[in-house]
């Protein structure tokens, strides 16, 4: 799982307690992820790397750990976009930016950021993945919590790095299409 996002990544970590992303069925609008989980984790490395205390960062080191905070997520979400999973009837959908997304003029953070205030939720994303998205983004964030964690709070959203992860992503979502045929 995950082969070429993670041949990008050197070091296994692990961080001790991870958010809970088990979709409840349910539940009619339910927060799927959220790009403040890796903020503190984000924060201690910013700071490490660029030796400053966390009481003296500025408005613009706040958002630049905000975006590598959000790698994981703005990765997901430019997947959404790109294979059309984004929901049209979101109050956070926008088409235009939709577009550009898709277009790879904006990034995935922009998008998130613009549109989703951070926060992705079963209301944003098409119906008929939620299923898909069930069994598929738990694994999803365990691995970025076990094995990239260090390696993600330190980037931001790439389109190279997103075609990888993106090959990796099409392969679950087509062997989970093959799985629900049978």
């Amino acid at each position: 799982m995950f082969k070429k996002l993670k041949s990008l990544f050197k070091k296994k970590s692990i961080v001790g307690e991870q958010p809970d992303t088990t979709i409840k069925e349910n539940q009619l609008d339910f927060p799927i992820d959220r790009a403040d989980y890796f903020f503190e984790h984000a924060l201690v490395f910013y700071c490490e790397e660029n030796d400053i205390p966390s009481e003296k960062l500025s408005q613009s080191d706040m958002l630049e750990i905000s975006k590598r905070a959000a790698f994981h997520l703005s990765i997901f979400v430019a997947w959404l976009a790109k294979h059309d999973f984004l929901n049209l009837q979101s109050d956070g959908f926008n088409l235009e930016d939709a577009q550009k997304l898709k277009n790879e003029t904006i990034t995935g953070t922009d998008y998130l950021f613009k549109h989703l205030d951070e926060k992705l939720y079963s209301t944003d994303i098409s119906n008929t993945l939620l299923p898909f998205i069930s069994d598929f983004y738990e694994d999803y964030m365990d691995f970025c919590y076990t094995v990239l964690v260090d390696d993600v709070a330190r980037t931001e959203f790439d389109w190279k790095i997103y075609h990888l992860v993106e090959d990796d992503i099409d392969e679950m979502f087509s062997q989970y299409k093959t799985h629900i045929r049978q």
